[in-house]
This record gives C-alpha cells, structure tokens and sequence, in this order.
C-alpha cells in the first residue's frame, strides 16, 4: 500500500518550496508537419507596434479570419517523442548521465499543479526509469481519447493560433503587416520549443515547453532590425511573452471564471519557465479583438480567486517526491501507471496489459 500525496489544498498550504530559476538549455522548432528541426525557424518575436496599438485600444484583429482555410492541427499521440528525439540528438551530451531526476513536458508538470483546484479532467501519467532518471508521459485519459471536439471548440482553438499571428514578427516574415498575414493559410502545427533545466525543492527537471513572442533584448535596437538578425544566441526566459485570448468582461461572473480558472492555467504555464508577461487580448463572441491587457505573472496570484500559488507548487515537489522514492528500478520495460481523478485521489501500479514502454527509442 502506497503512501498517496494528499490531493486537498489545505494540506499544501505552507511556505513555497525553493524554485530554481529555469535556464533555458536549448531550442527548436516544429515544422507544419510537425517534424522536429533542430534549429529556430518558428522563433518568433513579439511585434511591438502591434502590442502598442492592443494595449491602447487602438486595434482590430478579426480572429475567425482564415479559419475555413486554416491547415488543422494534426491529432496524434505524440508521447515523449519531441523530448527523446532531442536526447537522441544530443547524444554526446548525455554518455553518462541525464543529469536530471524527472524529464517530462512541461504540460505533465503544469497539470499537476492544478490538481487541488481541478474538479472535472482527471490526469493520467505513465513513468519510466533509467539511468536514474525518471521519465514522465501523460496518457489521454478515456474521456480525452473518445471526445471528438465541436465546431466551436475548433474555432475558439484557431482563434488563439490567429492571435498569436497577428501579435508576432518571424524572421521570414518581418516586413508583413498585420493583413497582409491575414490572408496567408494559418497551419497550427508550427511551433518554437525550448527545453529547460531547473530544480524543485531537490529534485532536477528537464523538460521541454512550447514558447510565444520574444521581446527585444535592446530597447534601442527597433525590431525589426533585430527580428533580421534571427533569434538571439542566448534565450532568456523573462523576454518571452504568453499570448492569450479571452472573452471580454462584461459582468462579474466573467471576472470570477477569469480569476478562479483562466489565471491558475496561466501562472503555473508562466511560472515553470520564467515567463514574466501574460499578454491578453479581449475578443467578443464573433471573434473580434478591440483591445488588450499585459499581466505581469507575479501579480496573478494576489488577483487568484480560491487558489494559491504556494499550493500548486507544493503539490508538484509532493508528487515527484512519492514517485523517486516508490520507483527505485531502472528498467526500459516497466512502465508505471499514476492515475487521479477528482474525488477518488491518487493510485499507481505496474503496467502489465503489454502496453509499449515509451522509452523504445533510448
């Protein structure tokens, strides 16, 4: 019988435990295909006029635009593929140790974090040992696998794809205005990637998160000029910006979803990686944004309604902790199961139905 971490808020209510400031170990980029390319060709920087004219008022970005021609996301099970293709990649770096306690997705690390405060998704995550490092894997849960997303949903996941396009400059693309990319067919499956080394109380991450805009590192260089240049030689986390879209308050309610669920997705998002500015851009119900708002992240726990960053962060270090000290072998065939799901709490086991080990490729 395992001894579970507790699921309840109250229980991880005490002192933040240490947080390593995140460095950012490297980057790359998925393609439209979403192929891996091991370079910053999805870079993109933050389009300061754009973002003048957002936090002004001064705007109007129709977010439905392009979505009847849009290039879908492509849905498949894509595991820790990004992340073990990366170590394969960089092999010579990793002869004889990950240098890591737990290698995941930032996403595993994130959904943790809100577990006290979740009530509807429950959170599957299978692990591995090897090398003394273990490897994290979230498995879409029934639910998730069987759920075949509405027109709506489609659109309100487009709309935040046609945000950020409207907001960035890339490198190939810095001389476009804001219509002019309108008309282009948007392809979701593009992204930018950095991968991370932080710590958690004592343990050591690795992971890897998709990253937005990038704001210029010189204040009197215009971008422009930097975007020319590509992607700077060193990343830091505190220049990249989280873009978001939301629906324009007009009534308490709306303020009270906004502060209770939408802030803790976006600290925990923000916080694991050292992204210091939420950019949120309010649109209607037709898609439409006429204005914007910059959070700075530190100040979304203090606006919280019924959560608590302390909370989050405290969960994390208690689950990572009840899995170093419970999975001990290092195997490329065991795979171990945790699963939660609100108000049944936590249970873990042996995999033994001969399902594949995701750490195949190692």
């Amino acid at each position: 019988m395992y001894n579970y971490p507790s699921d309840q808020a109250r229980d991880h209510d005490k002192d933040f435990p240490f947080y390593q400031y995140p460095k950012i170990i490297d980057g790359f980029s998925l393609n439209g295909d979403r192929q891996a390319n091991y370079d910053r060709s999805q870079f993109q920087w933050l389009d300061p006029a754009q973002e003048k004219k957002l936090l002004n008022g001064n705007i109007q970005l129709n977010l439905d635009s392009g979505f009847n021609t849009r290039i879908p996301r492509l849905e498949r099970e894509e595991r820790l593929d990004y992340m073990l293709q990366w170590i394969l990649h960089n092999r010579e770096k990793f002869e004889k140790d990950f240098g890591s306690d737990f290698i995941c997705y930032r996403g595993v690390l994130r959904k943790i974090m809100c577990i006290p405060y979740e009530r509807n998704e429950g959170l599957i995550i299978r692990a591995m040992k090897w090398r003394n490092t273990v490897f994290l894997c979230e498995e879409p849960t029934k639910e998730k696998k069987n759920k075949i997303p509405t027109e709506k949903e489609l659109r309100f996941s487009y709309w935040g794809y046609k945000f950020e396009d409207y907001m960035m400059t890339s490198r190939t693309s810095q001389n476009q205005n804001s219509e002019s990319q309108s008309e282009e067919r948007l392809n979701e499956n593009t992204e930018f990637n950095c991968v991370f080394r932080t710590k958690l109380g004592k343990y050591r991450l690795l992971f890897i998160a998709e990253m937005d805009g990038y704001y210029s590192a010189d204040k009197n260089t215009p971008q422009q000029t930097a975007a020319e240049k590509g992607a700077p030689s060193e990343l830091k986390p505190s220049h990249f910006v989280e873009l978001k879209t939301s629906r324009q308050i007009e009534h308490p309610g709306q303020d009270r979803t906004l502060r209770k669920f939408k802030t803790l997705k976006w600290w925990t998002q923000c916080f694991l990686v050292g992204t210091e500015n939420v950019l949120v851009g309010w649109r209607d119900d037709d898609g439409i944004v006429h204005s914007g708002t910059k959070f700075p992240v530190k100040s979304l726990p203090k606006s919280a309604l019924e959560w608590k960053g302390n909370v989050c962060a405290n969960i994390l270090l208690q689950v990572l902790e009840f899995l170093s000290k419970t999975i001990q072998e290092n195997s490329l065939t065991r795979v171990w199961r945790l699963e939660w799901f609100p108000h049944q709490g936590f249970q873990l086991k042996v995999e033994t139905d001969g399902t594949e080990p995701f750490l195949a490729a190692l």
